[in-house]
């Protein structure tokens, strides 16, 4: 299943209905998401996010970035519960990062086009409608001050409430041309991991 590709995020996710409502739609996402690069120009973000599988890689290590933020009480003022939603939020924000049906480009409207498809798909879900709502919110302003169109027109909403700011904050700092994070099996590898791969390097 598709959702595969985030059992490690998932697994954070302490809310069965949240959790498995993530994996639906996570599910019914297009077969591209899993595919392209964060960025169709390759101008806008890391190299680790470049390349097939670049815009999963790019998503994971925004989940990452909230884990850590989670941890500091000046960013994180969030229950367990709105921490899940914001889990979920992030892992979808770019589910149509391309369209509807892959364009080869990046779809201005594509927060919008999620928040449509998680509004119209709550029935399937087993979290609350007021929980998918959350999500929807979250992820219709998760583009922040960049949410006007060629011609100067507001088009997206900018975040406003609290758990708004925090995704946008999240996907800010993971879109980031100067970061360099590592990846073993297309998960995000920790300093220490990396230091004991190092050592063994050594003693071989």
């Amino acid at each position: 299943m598709k959702s595969e590709c985030f059992n490690v995020e998932l697994q954070k996710i302490d809310d069965e209905k949240i959790r498995e409502s993530t994996k639906i739609i996570l599910n019914m996402l297009p077969d591209y998401f899993y595919e392209i690069p964060a960025s169709s120009s390759g101008r806008w973000h890391p190299d680790f996010s470049l390349g097939e599988g670049g815009l999963v890689r790019h998503v994971k290590v925004a989940c990452r970035i909230a884990e850590e933020l989670f941890r500091d009480s000046v960013f994180c003022p969030f229950d367990e519960h709105k921490k899940d939603l914001i889990r979920m939020a992030i892992m979808l924000h770019d589910g149509f990062k391309s369209g509807l049906v892959y364009s080869g480009h990046t779809a201005f409207h594509h927060p919008i086009l999620m928040y449509d498809f998680i509004l119209d798909n709550t029935s399937k879900l087993p979290m609350s409608k007021e929980d998918s709502e959350d999500v929807a919110r979250m992820i219709a302003s998760h583009m922040g001050p960049w949410n006007k169109d060629k011609d100067g027109y507001e088009m997206l909403p900018l975040p406003k409430e609290s758990d708004e700011i925090f995704v946008h904050l999240c996907d800010y700092i993971a879109s980031r041309n100067f970061l360099n994070v590592s990846f073993e099996d297309n998960e995000v590898m920790d300093s220490t991991k990396r230091e004991n791969i190092k050592i063994k390097k050594l003693e071989i």
